[in-house]
């Protein structure tokens, strides 16, 4: 294969002030695909997952050398209504139908990219899918199978289990996981046979020298604290570790702060000894996480975790729910995080994080050989370039 042939992603969004987890990683594996390949990202004019409303203007742009195509979505998503609609049918057998109008309503509904694959999907070496999950993924490698990698991001949740994501994971040439227990969930549920694999995972920069005393004073943080950093959601966890915290900052003198960063899904909270900052630029956020005893990860649905891994890089351990099974995985191998099924197991592993310090060094340099380990760039975008040359090369068969 040429070193500058054609590759396309497909993402749901896409952008430097996106943020997602899959959204992330796609623009970071596309900027550095540029090296090898001439990289197109196929895309939605939406910013914003909640509602899908087109806030970036359609057609083309280059973004860090790279060729972005947003394509508008034709419909916006009340997320109340859709969810009104949606619960009720991860409790019962679904028709197809059902499924097929479920992906609609989710969005983003967008045919015109599908349609732009359609036609323009030949001239690719591979195209690479990012998130099982979402209307693109599902039509759009229906419209190109045999070029088709899929980087599905998947963790356990209810519509993991309806027939057309049978469809979705029958039609990959290659499938690019982040974790291993990913991997093990995906085969687990699909029927993946002998089709090329790997745990690509993804790549973490180190930031130099972070300001964190500077960033304690702008934001007045005069004792220690632990992070959470991301949507701050009920769904993502939040509302359960804030129920945690109240009962560890009751039974526990001289209690470590809650730094709350990211944007708000669900009120403010306003639980004594919480602080919630706002979303931080990129700078800011490495100062919080360098700074911190400890980053808290309570998302029992979790395909990789950024932050944990970003705090690991900057030796800040982690205290991560035992519900998820990539956060365990992260912790046991790298012995660099503790885990907790309740609010006692939460409490105790906080205060052994927060006021231990020994503890916290050891575990903080084990986090960084882990990093430097696993997720270099170099190593990840190799693992990437595999599977565009499995899907390329699948096309003869």
């Amino acid at each position: 294969m040429s070193a500058r042939t054609a590759v396309a992603l497909v993402v749901q969004r896409y952008g430097r002030d996106v943020t997602g987890g899959s959204e992330s990683l796609a623009r970071e594996v596309a900027e550095r695909l540029t090296a090898f390949h001439d990289v197109t990202v196929f895309t939605t004019c939406a910013r914003d997952y909640v509602t899908w409303r087109n806030e970036l203007p359609a057609g083309e742009e280059d973004l860090g050398g790279v060729r972005v195509r947003r394509f508008p979505v034709e419909e916006e998503r009340d997320l109340a209504a859709f969810n009104a609609f949606a619960e009720p049918l991860y409790g019962r057998p679904t028709s197809l139908e059902e499924e097929r109008l479920f992906l609609r309503r989710q969005g983003p509904l967008v045919p015109a990219l599908v349609e732009a694959l359609r036609a323009e999907g030949g001239r690719f070496a591979a195209v690479v899918f990012f998130t099982y999950l979402y209307y693109p993924t599902y039509w759009g490698l229906q419209a190109v199978p045999d070029r088709s990698v899929l980087v599905p991001t998947t963790h356990d949740e209810p519509p993991l289990r309806f027939s057309i994501y049978r469809e979705v994971f029958a039609l990959p040439r290659a499938f690019g996981f982040l974790t291993g227990p990913e991997e093990a969930l995906v085969r687990s549920r699909f029927p993946l046979g002998d089709r090329p694999a790997v745990v690509a995972g993804m790549g973490i920069e180190v930031p130099e020298r972070p300001d964190v005393e500077g960033f304690r004073i702008r934001h007045d943080l005069d004792r220690p604290y632990v992070l959470y950093a991301g949507r701050i959601d009920a769904g993502k966890g939040c509302a359960e570790m804030l129920a945690h915290y109240e009962r560890y900052r009751r039974s526990v003198p001289g209690a470590a702060g809650l730094v709350l960063i990211g944007r708000l899904a669900m009120p403010e909270p306003r639980v004594p000894g919480v602080r919630y900052l706002g979303y931080l630029p990129e700078e800011e956020k490495a100062a919080a996480l360098a700074g911190a005893r400890a980053v808290v990860c309570p998302s029992p649905y979790e395909s990789l975790s950024i932050v944990l891994l970003e705090g690991m890089a900057q030796g800040v351990p982690a205290l991560v729910t035992a519900r998820s099974g990539v956060l365990l995985d992260h912790c046991r191998r790298s012995r660099a995080g503790l885990w907790y099924e309740d609010a006692h197991e939460f409490a105790e592993a906080l205060d052994l994080l927060a006021s231990v310090d020994g503890l916290r060094a050891a575990m903080g340099e084990n986090g960084r050989a882990y990093v430097r380990a696993h997720h270099r760039w170099d190593v990840v975008i190799e693992r990437y370039r595999s599977l565009i040359a499995a899907a390329a090369g699948a096309q003869g068969d």
